[in-house]
């Protein structure tokens, strides 16, 4: 059965070699995709960003 395409945007960038090592491995271990991983790890990052009020947000 073929997979329904989600509608999607391509993204090109640069990562930090150390962090691109820890996505390897985490791909590694978990099974998933760089793209997979990205989008869920993307997801809940912002998720949870945008979750706080306005004049709480920080990056970290």
């Amino acid at each position: 059965m073929p997979q329904i395409k989600k509608e999607a945007k391509v993204m090109n960038m640069k990562l930090d070699k150390s962090v691109h090592e820890k996505l390897e491995r985490f791909c590694g271990e978990t099974g998933l995709s760089k793209t997979a991983a990205t989008e869920k790890i993307l997801d809940k990052y912002l998720t949870e960003y945008f979750e706080r009020p306005e004049g709480k947000r920080s990056l970290f």
